[in-house]
Order: C-alpha cells, then sequence, then structure tokens
C-alpha cells in the first residue's frame, strides 16, 4: 500500500479508536429493557458552596424510577437526591461540600444508574478549591 492510501486510513483507524471515548454508558436486560447514562459534566465548587450536576438517562422498555449513587466523592461532600422520579429522563443532583471538605483536583467520581435491574455508570471530574 504506498503513502497516500495508507495516511487516509491511518486516519479513520485513530478516529475510531477514539469513539470508545463515549458521552454514553449502557447496559441492556431481559426482554429488550436498556438503561443508558450520560457523562455529566465536570465540576468545579469552592469549600462550603454547593453545585448542581445535571444526571440524564434514556430507558428503553420501561419507565420506572431509576436509583441514582456517587460514589468516590471527597471527603466533605455529599449529594442530596438519590433517584430520577418515574417519567423524568433527567434531574440535577446537588453536590454540597462542606466549610472543611477535602481540597482535590480533578478527582474521579462515578455515577451509578440502576433501573429495572439494571446498572450501568459513568464518571467525571470533581475539583473542591478553598474557600477564599
Amino acid at each position: 500500500m504506498n503513502r497516500t492510501v495508507l495516511a487516509p486510513v491511518l486516519v479513520v483507524a485513530a478516529l475510531f479508536a477514539l469513539g470508545g471515548c463515549t458521552k454514553e454508558s449502557a447496559a441492556s436486560g431481559r426482554s429488550g429493557t436498556r438503561l443508558a447514562l450520560n457523562k455529566p459534566a465536570d465540576q468545579t465548587m469552592k469549600q462550603g458552596d454547593s453545585n448542581k450536576v445535571a444526571v440524564s438517562v434514556d430507558r428503553t422498555g420501561f419507565a420506572d424510577a431509576v436509583n441514582v449513587k456517587f460514589s468516590n466523592l471527597p471527603a466533605g461532600v455529599r449529594v442530596t437526591e438519590e433517584s430520577i422520579p418515574a417519567g423524568d429522563s433527567s434531574r440535577d443532583f446537588v453536590l454540597v461540600a462542606a466549610p472543611e471538605a477535602a481540597v482535590v483536583t480533578k478527582q474521579i467520581v462515578t455515577v451509578q444508574a440502576r433501573g429495572q435491574g439494571i446498572d450501568t455508570s459513568t464518571t467525571f471530574e470533581l475539583t473542591v478549591k478553598p474557600k477564599g
């Protein structure tokens, strides 16, 4: 294969390889059910502040509530909500950082969604800056 043909082939192959960095995580269940979780935006907040994190899901084959769990939050940071109600596709979850919350840079936080016996998860980065 000559170089003029090889270069475009390599570019296309690289684009397909990068496609693995998806903004959606999905899992399928029995009877054609499916749950997809969209990656939340990365977040930056200060100690003592709160921040809204938009979490959205796509359901196929069911309309029940989807339980949402956040893990690997920095010490002193908590979340106020626990689910996306039946019929809704998104919800703002509120991160609350205590005044003495750990100061971190780009900590990986996992968001897990569970509905109709299907689990899927994704991550986002959370930075907590000192108050001031």
